[in-house]
């Protein structure tokens, strides 16, 4: 037996259904003749915010479902029973043949646009209480104008109802022990008796339907039982104001022989909302008692003989007519329950993707998971890429790294264009170690459009760029001082660490004062402040490295920044995230539980349809493995012998670059080298001669650059060696076939490990892969892995 499940509202994300409108043109141009809109355009170009209005999220979520729908039944068959959380529940209907696609599309619309006209009411999650605790609390508390509206899993409860009581609510849960208590961003009482208006009007509209009898069991969010085909149309108009009893819906099916595999979430692609549900709820409460499943078979029995005939689903089979009856008792708890209360597993196991990492980090970066996508340079961390995760609540920098001012400055005003005022993002700030006049550049241009968040890599010491853009985003509240100017540094050693967990050296600081760049007081709040509110430990991963590892580097961090801390009594915690080989949900579990605050992902990301490099690299990425990685020079300090992580699978860049740099160490000029050797680097490496390679130079590098390289040979020769490393990345990005074994791609075996992660999966392709997506899935799995895992510990089990 198997079920499918379709997510409801707060799966939306832009793109989402991009691989289904092209298969289903009739259908979409239907969709968009009963809407009078583009609905390809609103999932695919957005505003988020508009997507996220329930009078087109609503309909949106039901077009993308239904046509993922008929794709899977195509691909795997029809299921056993159906289920879709509140909204979606028409997608259900409409899989199991109860409403044709236009009806249930005109049936959403109108459901949408009557309860976008609530006002004043508000939901918020709740974790870790049960549903008898959540009730206890709203009756003990005097919260007569709040409800459960959303039963999820056994502890993981929306509550709905008004909004001051909503928010009123949190310190009265926090109090009685729940983990996680958010106020969700909608604006009515959804799910709740405060609904009547929209229920009364919608019950009208209902009227005119005609409904089917299911050709598949749908379970109702109401009842968590099977639809009884002559009271669907009431049943429907009731989910308006009743709860979604989704846990007791899973519970349902797993009593009557469903394992968690058993269950597929259908929607847009590489989303998974309900799924990890299923995990959770089998955990927290396994499945409901035989028992009451038994009386609820007997009543049906009892009152078959006078049913009427049009009562009982035709198609259901003798398993699913007995299940057909609504509960008739209050469920007693089972042995099993009785066993995972004592052993304390059903509130402990329980984790939820937006539990993970710490509560002060995303609170203080506005995020709703604590996640980092790491910037990847040249705009391979791109806009699109940078928007997408920041309409999911997720924090990603744009990878300025390479790039000119100009370029750059057109890449904040677009992300600026595409998203909230208050959304999570930043832009990557690379050390520039002989050019501190491009540091200085880009920080004039963070301050001129306001950019509140950096990732400071590659620095050794804290330098007057850096300083000057924390001084700005400084200001005194009471007796705290507050850094508006967040600065995550990405550091790899504890002397670097603590050059960021200190505050601003004091040379630097009185430089920037006598200069007038910065004020007295902000020079005094320097002194008062860390230069970077968290610090990202950068474990062996793409590009420049360190090759540390996590398990000796996480820890040692860890008591580095609680030294640290204890001097900034006022400002606020310090985090530490771990970044570096993260591309599976056991290495983030890996990690967590190592104590760091939030995850960073970097390699990953760049074989998505978002990031900003080329088709043929991303085929390429798609297809490595965790061996497929090697070290070459670093393009810009291959004469200190830094080195970069890169893929080598089918290309010669590793091995071209290595000879070059022994080349460099062992000659003082190109026309030292052997000229048959000489021949082979400019045909094969450069693709041209040394002179034009070095006429380029002359036109693009800095004079002085220049004339230092016709006094010096071996400067010449670096210099020419370089270009090398710029063709490169340049044939990369351009995914230019013709110079295929030369790409430079930076890339850490994390991508390898997420590849085999994926397989099967539905997202082996990076054309199926969307960076917000991959996240979540990432999160969900980290946090299902983590909840089985102490679950096990707890009851002893091994595995």
């Amino acid at each position: 037996m198997k079920a499918y499940m379709f997510p409801g509202q707060g799966a939306q994300r832009i793109g989402m259904g991009e691989e289904l409108f092209a298969a289903f043109p009739e259908l979409i141009a239907r969709a968009d003749e009963i809407l009078g809109y583009s609905l390809r355009e609103l999932c695919l170009q957005g505003p988020m915010e508009r997507l996220s209005l329930t009078s087109f999220t609503q309909p949106a979520l039901f077009v993308v479902n239904a046509l993922a729908w008929l794709r899977h039944v195509e691909q795997a068959g029809l299921p056993d029973y159906l289920l879709g959380h509140s909204v979606s529940e028409y997608v259900a209907l409409f899989g199991a043949g109860v409403v044709d696609f236009d009806t249930g599309l005109r049936l959403v619309q109108k459901r949408g646009e009557l309860m976008a006209r609530a006002q004043g009411g508000a939901m918020a999650a709740v974790l870790g209480l049960d549903e008898a605790q959540v009730r206890a609390v709203l009756q003990g508390q005097g919260l007569e104008g709040v409800y459960a509206a959303n039963i999820n899993t056994p502890r993981q409860i929306v509550i709905s109802g008004e909004r001051a009581a909503v928010e009123r609510a949190e310190a009265l849960f926090t109090a009685a022990g729940a983990s996680y208590f958010k106020v969700l961003p909608v604006s009515g009482a959804f799910h709740t008796p405060f609904m009547a208006d929209a229920r009364t009007e919608f019950e009208a509209f209902l009227g005119g339907i005609e409904f089917a009898a299911p050709q598949i069991p749908v379970i109702s969010n109401v009842t968590a039982r099977p639809h009884q085909p002559a009271r669907i149309r009431e049943r429907m108009a009731e989910q308006i104001t009743a709860p979604v009893r989704w846990a007791e819906s899973i519970r349902y099916l797993l009593a009557l022989g469903l394992e968690p595999s058993n269950f597929e979430e259908i929607g847009a692609r590489g989303v998974a909302v309900v799924k990890p549900m299923v995990k959770r709820t089998q955990l927290e409460a396994g499945p409901l008692d035989p028992e009451v499943l038994a009386a609820e078979a007997a009543a049906v029995d009892a009152s078959a003989v006078e049913a009427p005939a049009a009562e009982v689903p035709a198609a259901t089979t003798a398993a699913a007519d007995m299940a057909a009856a609504e509960p008739t008792a209050p469920e007693e708890p089972t042995a099993r329950q009785a066993a995972r209360d004592a052993t304390g597993v059903a509130s402990r196991a329980g984790f939820s993707a937006e539990e993970l990492g710490s509560d002060a980090f995303r609170e203080q970066f506005g995020l709703r998971y604590a996640y980092v996508a790491g910037a990847m340079y040249r705009g391979i961390a791109s806009v699109e890429l940078v928007r997408r995760l920041a309409g999911a609540g997720l924090l990603s920098f744009f990878g300025a790294a390479g790039l000119r001012a100009p370029a750059v400055e057109e890449a904040i005003l677009a992300i600026k264009a595409g998203v909230p005022d208050d959304a999570p993002w930043g832009v990557n700030f690379i050390a520039q170690h002989n050019a501190p006049q491009r540091e200085a550049e880009l920080t004039d241009l963070l301050l001129r459009h306001g950019v509140r968040n950096i990732e400071a890599s590659a620095f050794m010491e804290v330098s007057p760029a850096l300083v000057h853009y924390r001084a700005q985003g400084l200001r005194r509240e009471g007796a705290r001082v507050i850094a508006d100017h967040r600065i995550i540094a990405k550091v790899s050693r504890p002397d670097v660490a603590a050059e960021f967990l200190a505050p601003a050296p004091e040379r630097i600081v009185s430089r920037l004062r006598e200069s007038g760049a910065i004020g007295a007081e902000q020079a005094q709040w320097l002194s008062e402040v860390p230069m970077a509110d968290a610090l990202t430990v950068e474990s062996d991963s793409g590009g420049h490295t360190d090759q540390g590892m996590p398990f000796a580097l996480i820890p040692a961090m860890l008591r580095l920044r609680d030294h640290w801390q204890r001097r900034y009594p006022r400002f606020g915690p310090i985090h530490v995230g771990a970044g570096g080989g993260i591309g599976s949900p056991e290495a983030a579990a890996a990690v967590l539980m190592l104590g760091a605050d939030y995850l960073v992902t970097g390699s990953i990301n760049q074989c998505t349809v978002e990031a900003g490099t080329s088709e043929a690299v991303k085929d390429l990425l798609a297809e490595m493995n965790v061996q497929d990685t090697d070290y070459a020079p670093s393009p810009e300090m291959f004469e200190l012998g830094s080195t970069v992580q890169v893929l080598k699978k089918g290309l010669f860049f590793p091995a071209r670059a290595n000879k070059l740099v022994a080349l460099y160490r062992q000659h003082g000029s190109v026309d030292e080298i052997e000229p048959r050797l000489r021949q082979q680097i400019q045909e094969r490496y450069l693709k041209r001669s040394f002179e034009e390679v070095f006429e380029e130079i002359r036109a693009n590098y800095p004079e002085a650059d220049i004339e230092r390289a016709e006094r010096l040979p071996k400067h010449r020769m670096a210099l020419l060696f370089r270009r090398y490393f710029s063709y490169s990345t340049q044939w990369a990005l351009r995914g230019e076939l013709a110079h295929k074994v030369d790409f430079q791609v930076h890339c850490g075996p994390a991508l390898g490990s997420a590849n085999q992660w994926l397989a099967g999966s539905g997202m082996e392709a990076w054309r199926d892969r969307h960076a917000d997506a991959l996240a979540l899935r990432l999160l969900e799995e980290t946090a299902e892995l983590l909840g089985s895992r102490y679950a096990r510990m707890s009851l002893g089990v091994a595995g």
